[in-house]
């Protein structure tokens, strides 16, 4: 039995720190006398690179999400004379390298592509003999995850495999587990009851969403489904975004229909109570949005894993896209009347769910330890 796992993440949005924090809590309760720790990769390196990396990101993200495209996609297919990537990986692989002697773990995770390629060098130059595993946490793969010295590549669908297989991942090293969520997904939850708890009728309910950072057009969103001709119940989630959540609350003197939230904990309760759910593709909550089987309309995607992460969902059928807010009301009304297609993009959503993949990861990993023996 694995006695400690280190897992590597990075803070930036909320779905790499998630899923970390998904494995962790299943570990746990499958192995109570093991420790787990996860770290946050650039804070541990060092402090001030970690604020640099996060608020850049965060400021392109806000601001310029074309650049954070345009850098994407040169990332993998522009000609790049010098890797700096690569560069990067080596100068910083060496402070995890005192972390990982001290702990002495008997397998590393990595729920982000920085990491994943630090502790790939790092295994290179020491000869370390602990399986790594990486977790890609959206519905593509990019050349930034694929390093050498990786063991296992957890992906998020088996209708990824063979562009996995495409980009250079020995067809051995994949393992379509899933993108690990909290295990609350993988209950059953009964809709009736959720919506009486949080004081909805029986009208139909859409859920707004920005992602963690309460990122795309939101408030717009919400106005253009406030004049609807459809009689409808709207729960608004801000995330870590308080000027969002202000202006809706302002909103919200105005119409009972709307209830506005900030960033909670309990998010299952309202996808259960949603019949539609409009937001952004992130991985972890397009993960999420599928074990709930809840049909999604996709708003604002950032160019990059997002734009991505769209195209699977289009290509499967369980998500439309609204190119703008005035073109979602008249979506959403078409939707909601239509039964045969709402019908369909739930039975997708059930054929790509994964609502076990921590349990599954927490599970494989265990039993690897066990055939080592």
């Amino acid at each position: 039995m694995p006695k400690k796992i280190l897992i590597f993440s990075v803070s930036i949005g909320s779905g790499h720190d998630s899923a970390a924090k998904a494995l962790k809590s299943n570990f746990i309760e499958k192995l109570p006398d093991a420790k787990v720790k996860i770290i946050d990769t650039f804070d541990y390196i060092n402090s001030t690179l970690h604020k640099v990396v996060v608020g850049s990101y965060m400021e392109t993200l806000k601001f310029n999400p074309k650049v954070w495209g345009y850098l994407y996609r040169q990332a993998e297919y522009g000609d790049r004379i010098v890797d700096l990537g690569q560069i990067l990986n080596k100068l910083l692989s060496y402070k995890l390298h005192q972390l990982v002697e001290e702990f002495h773990p008997d397998a590393i995770i990595c729920t982000h592509a920085f990491p994943a390629g630090m502790v790939s060098v790092l295994k290179a130059q020491t000869g370390l003999s602990v399986p790594i595993i990486v977790v890609l946490t959206d519905y593509t793969v990019h050349a930034f995850w694929i390093h050498d010295y990786i063991d296992y590549y957890v992906i998020p669908s088996d209708e990824l495999e063979s562009e996995c297989i495409s980009k250079g991942m020995p067809p051995d090293s994949i393992k379509p587990y899933g993108i690990p969520i909290r295990k609350e997904f993988s209950f059953k939850y009964d809709k009736k009851t959720i919506k009486e708890k949080m004081g909805l009728d029986e009208r139909k309910v859409v859920l707004v969403m920005g992602g963690g950072l309460g990122l795309g057009a939101v408030q717009e969103t919400v106005k253009s489904l406030l004049h609807s001709s459809h009689d409808l119940q709207i729960l608004a989630v801000t995330g870590h975004n308080v000027r969002l959540y202000n202006q809706l609350i302002k909103l919200r003197q105005e119409y009972n229909n709307l209830h506005v939230f900030g960033y909670i904990d309990n998010i299952v309760e309202h996808m259960t109570a949603a019949d539609l759910i409009v937001t952004k593709p992130g991985g972890l909550t397009t993960a999420e949005v599928l074990a709930k089987k809840l049909p999604m309309v996709i708003m604002n995607p950032i160019p990059g894993q997002e734009y991505r992460n769209t195209e699977f969902l289009l290509n499967w059928g369980v998500a439309v896209k609204a190119e703008r807010p005035g073109s979602l009301s008249s979506l959403i009304n078409h939707l909601l009347k239509n039964s045969l297609r709402m019908k369909h993009m739930k039975e997708m959503a059930a054929y790509l769910a994964k609502p076990d993949a921590a349990k599954d990861i927490t599970d494989f990993v265990i039993s690897s330890k066990e055939k080592s023996k």
